[in-house]
């Protein structure tokens, strides 16, 4: 099951955020009709599963939104690094066990 964390951040002279939960639970369509009344510097919605953030999302001063983490295509990249690691790894081994046949 999913749970939504909307917050709201505002910057006042100390360049320090302030941060204000707007809402946190289970229900999707609060959790947007919370975003959708409220204006200010920044809104972040982070998305958690099974008590891991898997995505957050960013909008500043009323623009766009953006995808602020995706951890599922930072899951997929560090899959591919490792993949190529080990690639580079088994060939490697490959070469010095040859190396031992001479």
């Amino acid at each position: 099951m999913n749970t939504y964390v909307v917050t709201k951040e505002t910057e006042y002279y100390s360049n320090e955020p302030i941060k204000k939960v707007l809402y946190a639970g289970v229900n999707r369509e609060v959790a947007f009709s919370k975003i959708n009344d409220t204006s200010g510097n920044r809104l972040v919605l982070d998305v958690w599963f099974d008590g891991i953030k898997i995505k957050s999302f960013i909008r500043i001063r009323n623009d766009e939104w953006q995808v602020g983490f995706d951890k599922l295509a930072n899951t997929k990249k560090e899959i591919e690094d490792y993949s190529t690691k080990l690639k580079e790894a088994q060939s490697f081994l490959e070469m010095l066990e040859r190396a031992e046949q001479v």
